[in-house]
């Protein structure tokens, strides 16, 4: 008997990619056999799984979820030896800005503007790019209007490393909270 189960052992652990391969094709034939809604229900599950996540602690409260990455958990950036300093994003010029964000409007690229980790990736409930990064002494900036992202979660960014790409027919408003709370831009020391 213990002869038997060596073998299987031995079995699987010798075609193992093969058999999850086989697995899956499996589940998606008596998907594919399955009732229409009740296949495609599953399908469309499984999908929302895999590529959206609302995020539990919306810092930002606009009910954003993140679409094309996952919510990045485990890493937290909050040192207390490390002081969070802040750099223009853009060598660009602001052309707009309230208490509560910045705003530019150019083609190019744009920079994190401190270093720190990225924890989210995805899109607002106006469907716009946005990214999430969590800074040094509880320091979280958001980048909404984004045409292209270039970063992922879970990566670390420094100051002034490019994240993703503007173009001028949208607007990227940016936006910094700490500890929950939005941070006026005027009251950031903003660095060249």
């Amino acid at each position: 008997m213990k002869s038997f189960f060596r073998k299987v052992g031995s079995f699987f652990k010798k075609y193992l990619t093969i058999v999850i391969i086989a697995l899956i094709f499996l589940f998606l034939f008596i998907c594919d056999k399955l009732p229409t809604n009740t296949g495609n229900m599953i399908m469309d599950n499984l999908k929302s799984i895999a590529t959206s996540f609302t995020p539990t602690t919306d810092l930002f409260d606009d009910g954003s979820e993140v679409s094309f990455v996952s919510y990045f958990f485990g890493m937290h950036f909050n040192d207390e030896t490390n002081k969070a300093e802040f750099y223009k994003p853009t060598s660009q010029e602001n052309l707009s800005s309230s208490d509560e964000f910045l705003s530019y409007s150019y083609d190019g690229v744009i920079s994190s503007i401190s270093n720190g980790v990225v924890r989210a990736v995805g899109y607002t409930t106006n469907n716009e790019k946005y990214i999430e990064i969590e800074h040094f002494e509880g320091y979280v900036s958001r980048y909404v209007g984004l045409s292209t992202v270039g970063v992922t979660t879970g990566d670390k960014v420094g100051a002034k490393n490019a994240i993703g790409i503007v173009s001028s027919d949208r607007t990227l408003r940016i936006y910094l909270h700490k500890n929950n709370d939005i941070v006026k831009t005027s009251e950031i020391e903003w660095k060249d």
